[in-house]
């Protein structure tokens, strides 16, 4: 059986990045630990460099730019052994990563011994059942957007919706 890169890592991805998710995610992940979206679930304001600006919710009130993520800094289910305590339920960008959805490497936290590993694997999840997430999701995000509503509306919409 072939060396899990990630076991070689302290897990800086999971303590520096903010973790998207989709609808399909948070479900995924309630479902399986019996928590309730809004106990791990945020809006993170979108004052990223990059991102994809048709995932962005807008809001009537506050800032007014949100991206459905994660409790991250580090992560909320992150383990003190630098494991995650949801991995079969992870979200998917988490599952793929360090592949983007276009399949580019970004290993820029990743310990050398693990970069180099990475290059000779493929992503754990193909990048279809992601892609249509997010596709599923942008559709979410256009329709809120059409009519937004205020910040602690969006949570029970996005996942009403779904």
């Amino acid at each position: 059986m072939p060396i899990n890169p990630c076991t070689l890592c302290n897990a800086n991805c999971c303590k520096t990045y903010t973790i998207t998710v989709t609808p399909q995610d948070i479900i995924r992940i309630s479902n399986a630990t019996g928590k309730k979206p809004e106990e791990f679930a945020v809006l993170h304001e979108a004052k990223l460099l990059s991102y994809d600006p048709d995932l962005v919710l807008t809001t009537l009130d506050g800032y007014g730019y949100y991206l459905l993520g994660i409790k991250s800094h580090p992560c909320i289910f992150l383990e003190k052994s630098n494991k995650c305590s949801v991995h079969s339920s992870a979200p998917l960008s988490c599952k793929r990563y360090p592949f983007a959805i276009s399949g580019v490497l970004n290993t820029r936290f990743c310990p050398s011994l693990s970069k180099f590993l990475f290059r000779l694997k493929c992503p754990d999840i193909d990048d279809v059942q992601l892609k249509k997430e997010i596709s599923d999701y942008k559709e979410i995000v256009r329709t809120w957007n059409y009519k937004p509503g205020k910040k602690e509306e969006v949570l029970g919409f996005v996942l009403s919706i779904h």
